[in-house]
C-alpha cells in the first residue's frame, strides 16, 4: 500500500515537531513518521512510581527562541524558571543574576589561591561572551516574526539586530578552537583548567564553552517536565489537521522516485522530505543510482563522510528517589546543579588514561578498570536535576527524585557490554555516584534511597536512535562532516539528495536546543518557499 504525502518529516523530536507545526499553521498537509511510541526524542520526561524524571536533557534554555516558537504556535505551556547552583567541594553558588560572575571569581579565587591572575583572566572572557551572548539570545529571535504583520519590526528593529549579529557572530567564529587549547594558552593550573571545563564535550569551540555561564539564566522547566514540550506540539499538529504516526520505523529511502518504506512494508511517496532523525540512518539507507553524475557525486561524498564521523561523548545517568523532603535539598542549591566532589580536576583520567585503557582492553585486568572508574566518579563533574524543586508536583509528598549524570565515554560503555559484564559494571558505577555525592554534597543520600535505575550511553543510542548515544550531534574531536556554523546554518538545511532536507542536531556543530528549534524553522521556511513557487 502506497500514501502520497506533500510533505514528510521523519522524526518527532523537537527538530520534527517544529518543522511541522510550522508548515502546518501556514496550510500545508504534514505526515510525521516516528519509530517509536511516545514523540520528542531526547525532549522526554516519564513518570516512575509517582516521581517525575526527564530522560533527555533537564531544563530548556530559552535563547530567544522557545517562548518565541510557543507563541507563534499559540502553545499556552507555563515555562517555570529553572535556576541553576555551580558548586565544588562545600563551596555552592547560585548563577542566576549578573552578580553571579562576581560570584564565581570569588569561589575560584578561595579555591585556587596561587592561580588569582589566571581566575581574572578567565573571568574577563567569560565577561565578554556574555556580551556577545546578549546581542544573540538576549532577545526573541526574529526567526519566528511575521513580516506580514510586524512590518515595523523588520524596518527597525530587525535592521539593527541583523548587523550585529553578523558582527558578533564573525567574532565568535573565530573563537573555534577546542577549549583545551584556549584554556591552556591562558592558564597554568591544570586543575584549575579542569574545574573550569571538564563538563563540557571533549574539544567544545572555545566559543560555546566560555559563553555558557552566561546562559544560566536563561533556563527554564516546562510545567509537567520537558516532555511537555513536545506533547504540546504534537497536540497542537493534530489540532490542525496533520498527522503524526509513531510506531512507524523508515527503513528504506528510494529518493530517486521520492518513495519511503516502513518496517511492515507500508510505502510513502512525497514532494519534500525533512530529515530530522539520526543522519546516519538516513545515508545508510539512501542510494545515489539514477541521478545525474554531479548530483550522485555529491551525495556520495557526503555519504562517506557522514558514515566516517562520530557523535560526540554521551553521558551516564543515575536516576534516584529519596525519602528526603526537597527542603533538605532546597538547602543545598538551586533544582539544576553542577557539582563537583573535589577541586583537584579530572586531569587526564578521560583522556590519555582512557585511551590506554581500551588500547589494553584484551589483556586489561577488571580491577584497574575499577580503580580507574573509582577516580573517574569522585573527580567528575555531576550534573544534578532535581525536578520537584521547580514543579513541586514532580514527587510525593515529602519525597525526592534526583537524575544525576556526567558524560561518560560511547565506546568503554560498548565493550563492557560486549564481554557480558554490564551488569556488574552498572551496580559497581552506581555505588561509586552514591557513595561521592553521599561523602560529599549529600550526607544523607545513601540511607534513604527508595530506587534507583541508570541509564547509558548504549541505551540512548537503542532507544532514540542516536549513533554512539550523542546528545549533541557531531564529535567535536575530529572534522564536523557537515560544514556549517552560526553565519551559514542555513546551507546545512539542504542535502545533496533532491527534495531532501534536514534539521536537528546532526546539521550544525554546537547542537543544543535552540539549534534544533532554529535549524528546524529554517527547513520548514524553505520547504514553504519552494513549493509556494510551484504552485
Amino acid at each position: 500500500m502506497s500514501e502520497q504525502s506533500r510533505i514528510i518529516i521523519v522524526g518527532a523530536g523537537i527538530s520534527g515537531l517544529t518543522a511541522a507545526t510550522s508548515l502546518a499553521m501556514r496550510g500545508h498537509s504534514v505526515l510525521v513518521l516516528e519509530k517509536h511510541a511516545t514523540c520528542g526524542g531526547l525532549v522526554n520526561s516519564f513518570e516512575r512510581e509517582g516521581f517525575l524524571f526527564d530522560g533527555g536533557i533537564r531544563a530548556v534554555e530559552n535563547a530567544g527562541m522557545v517562548k518565541p516558537m510557543l507563541k507563534e504556535l499559540a502553545i499556552d505551556l507555563p515555562l517555570l524558571p529553572s535556576k541553576v547552583s555551580l558548586g565544588v567541594e562545600d563551596r555552592i553558588m547560585k548563577a542566576d543574576s549578573k552578580q553571579s560572575l562576581a560570584d564565581y571569581e570569588k569561589l575560584l579565587k578561595e579555591l585556587y589561591p596561587e592561580s588569582v591572575g589566571d581566575v581574572e583572566k578567565v573571568i574577563q572572557v567569560i565577561a565578554k561572551f556574555d556580551v556577545y551572548m546578549q546581542v544573540l539570545f538576549g532577545s526573541d529571535s526574529p526567526f519566528f516574526k511575521d513580516a506580514k504583520r510586524d512590518i515595523r519590526y523588520y524596518l527597525s528593529t530587525f535592521i539593527l539586530w541583523f548587523f550585529r549579529f553578523l558582527a558578533t557572530g564573525a567574532a565568535i567564529m573565530r573563537m573555534r578552537m577546542p577549549m583545551e587549547q584556549f584554556l591552556g594558552g591562558l592558564v597554568e593550573n591544570q586543575a584549575l583548567r579542569d574545574i573550569i571545563s571538564q563538563h563540557f564535550f571533549k574539544k567544545t569551540p572555545a566559543f560555546f564553552a566560555m559563553s555558557y555561564f552566561s546562559l544560566y539564566p536563561d533556563y527554564y522547566y516546562p510545567k509537567g517536565g520537558v516532555g511537555s514540550i513536545p506533547k504540546a506540539l504534537e497536540q497542537r499538529l493534530r489540532e490542525i489537521g496533520s498527522e503524526v504516526r509513531t510506531k512507524t520505523e523508515v527503513v528504506k529511502v528510494d529518493a530517486l522516485h521520492k518513495v519511503l518504506t516502513d518496517s511492515t512494508g507500508r510505502q510513502y511517496t512525497y514532494d519534500k522530505l525533512i530529515w530530522c532523525a539520526d543522519l546516519k540512518h538516513l545515508y545508510r539507507m539512501v542510494s545515489s543510482e539514477g541521478f545525474p553524475p554531479p548530483v550522485k557525486t555529491k551525495i556520495v561524498q557526503e555519504q562517506e563522510r557522514i558514515l566516517a564521523s562520530r557523535g560526540a561523548e554521551s553521558v551516564f545517568t543515575l536516576f534516584v528517589a529519596v525519602d528526603l523532603p526537597p527542603s533538605y535539598f532546597s538547602t543545598i542549591s538551586e533544582g539544576h546543579f553542577f557539582y563537583t566532589p573535589s577541586r583537584k580536576g579530572i586531569g587526564e583520567l578521560h583522556r590519555s588514561e582512557l585511551t590506554a585503557l581500551l588500547a589494553d582492553w584484551d589483556t586489561l585486568d577488571r580491577d584497574r578498570l575499577y580503580t580507574w572508574l573509582d577516580a573517574f566518579c569522585r573527580l567528575n563533574t555531576y550534573e544534578i536535576s532535581i525536578p520537584v524543586l521547580n514543579d513541586s508536583s514532580a514527587a510525593p509528598e515529602g519525597k525526592t527524585g534526583l537524575i544525576v549524570s556526567f558524560l561518560f565515554d560511547y565506546e568503554l560503555t560498548r565493550r563492557i557490554e560486549q564481554d557480558g559484564w554490564y551488569g556488574q559494571f552498572d551496580k559497581r558505577i552506581s555505588e561509586y555516584m552514591i557513595s561521592t555525592l553521599t561523602d560529599s554534597v549529600y550526607p544523607a543520600l545513601k540511607e534513604h534511597i527508595l530506587f534507583s535505575f541508570t541509564t547509558s550511553p548504549l541505551s540512548i543510542e537503542r532507544k532514540f536512535n542516536c549513533s554512539e548515544g550523542a546528545i549533541v550531534g557531531w564529535s567535536f574531536e575530529q572534522k564536523v562532516p557537515i560544514e556549517a556554523g552560526m553565519l551559514n546554518m542555513k546551507q546545512a538545511i539542504r542535502t545533496p539528495i533532491p527534495d531532501i532536507y534536514r534539521a536537528g542536531q546532526w546539521t550544525v556543530s554546537p547542537a543544543g536546543l535552540p539549534t534544533c528549534i532554529m535549524t528546524a524553522r529554517m527547513a520548514a521556511d524553505l520547504v514553504h518557499a519552494e513549493l509556494s513557487v510551484q504552485k
